[in-house]
């Protein structure tokens, strides 16, 4: 998919491709009715440089881009007024929506992953004296849901959500530790902040956000993006958060492989608690 490849390259791309990288991503319905020269105006920039824009993506022209432009458009049904639904749309119909963009998501974040970086990941987490999972609103549930899954495997993890204790517990991390930052839009003040003093503190820093340009995203040792499809929903778009939990699944089950006897141990432990707390 198109808009994934953009996002997935964005930041290997220059200083002027991105500007048009951006302007593609904002305004995909609107690019594919333009031609190469009012793209380039709309930038500020020339038409050779829209050109070099699309080979850096693995696009032959600029031809060639509208048409995967236009079948992505037509394929997500983007809406000018960024509201997932219409006011006269009945439940199934809005269900319809959610949960189509839900897969969309799903699959567009899984063309995105660079999987040599999850490997690495991996690694960190298995290995790390102790991982400090860090997210505040919407994303709290998905830090506290992954320090509870690494735990399983018998990593060390623990999950803050309270600003004032991410500034503290971050400032004690040291090296051998693994600061973990999850923000849905990667600019969450008490996240970044938390990465930048774990980082300054020793850790090895990790993020999970939705945007590559974001300071949580560049900042980090390692970071993941999922897709966002910010044009059809908005920014604490449902969909963005279930990519986010896939990924924190995906990155528990690549540790419990490294190890899988030690796996099949902890989850025969875990279960037999289950079934203690179970009628």
């Amino acid at each position: 998919m198109i808009i994934a490849t953009i996002h997935n390259l964005f930041n290997n791309l220059t200083e002027t491709e991105q500007k048009i990288a951006s302007y593609i991503l904002g305004f995909p319905e609107k690019v594919v009715n333009m031609t190469a020269k009012e793209l380039a105006n709309a930038c500020g920039t020339v038409p050779s440089a829209v050109n070099r824009m699309c080979k850096s993506i693995g696009v032959e022209g600029f031809a060639k881009l509208k048409i995967s432009l236009a079948t992505a458009v037509g394929k997500e049904g983007y809406n000018e007024n960024n509201i997932p639904f219409d006011k006269d749309d009945n439940p199934q119909m809005i269900f319809n929506k959610v949960f189509n963009s839900g897969i969309n998501t799903l699959k567009s974040t899984y063309q995105m992953i660079d999987f040599s970086k999850i490997d690495k990941i991996a690694k960190k987490l298995a290995s790390a004296q102790r991982v400090f999972i860090f997210g505040v609103g919407t994303s709290s549930a998905v830090a506290v849901d992954a320090a509870y899954r690494f735990s399983q495997l018998g990593v060390q993890a623990y999950a803050y959500t309270d600003i004032l204790q991410m500034n503290v517990m971050a400032n004690n991390m040291k090296n051998g530790d693994v600061a973990f930052g999850i923000s849905h839009s990667g600019r969450t003040k008490a996240v970044v902040d938390a990465i930048r003093s774990a980082k300054q503190a020793g850790a090895t820093t990790i993020s999970l956000t939705s945007f590559t340009k974001s300071l949580l995203y560049t900042e980090s040792d390692y970071s993941v993006s999922v897709y966002a499809d910010e044009k059809n929903y908005p920014v604490e778009a449902v969909s963005a958060r279930i990519a986010h939990m896939c990924v924190s699944d995906a990155l528990m089950l690549t540790i419990a492989s490294l190890n899988y006897e030690d796996y099949s141990k902890h989850i025969s432990l875990r279960n037999a608690a289950l079934d203690g707390i179970r009628y």
